[in-house]
């Protein structure tokens, strides 16, 4: 098989399943905060689960994203949209883990303290906010993608 096809078609299918990750994360934190905490397993397990697959298929689409690259010359061939694509990849996976990382990690935190659910309904919209700035991240990448020859 061709290998800059196969890197290609990795890189493409990884950045999908991590877009997809964030398809409904400010519902899913509004959901968690509203939640009867004895109605759902421990906050940690879904965390922990969130966390690994968020960081595999973010460390994956940037790792077959410089596969992808080498295939066609490297970093120094490649146009500046897929530079500042590849850039913004890298900001999206800082705000996953950071903001809206933090944000998971805090409101599991107030929810097993019993916190009030208008605090913890705020914590929720903030990781909410967040997920949306990575989205319209996704929109601008998809752009420099799809464009980077214009």
């Amino acid at each position: 098989m061709d290998p800059y096809l196969t890197a290609r078609f990795l890189h493409i299918l990884f950045a999908t399943i991590w877009f997809g990750l964030t398809i409904g994360g400010g519902q899913k934190a509004l959901w968690f905060a509203r939640e009867d905490p004895s109605k759902e397993a421990p906050a940690s397990d879904y965390l922990k689960r969130a966390a690994v697959i968020g960081t595999f298929t973010g460390l994956a689409t940037i790792a077959l994203g410089q596969w992808l690259m080498m295939q066609l010359g490297g970093w120094a061939e490649m146009p500046t949209l897929i530079h500042v694509g590849a850039s913004l990849a890298i900001v999206i996976f800082v705000i996953g883990i950071w903001p809206i990382g933090n944000g998971w990690r805090k409101l599991a935190k107030e929810r097993e303290l019993g916190k009030d659910p208008g605090i913890l309904e705020a914590i929720a919209r903030r990781i909410g906010l967040w997920y949306h700035v990575v989205q319209l991240l996704w929109i601008a990448i998809l752009a420099t993608m799809v464009f980077r020859h214009f």
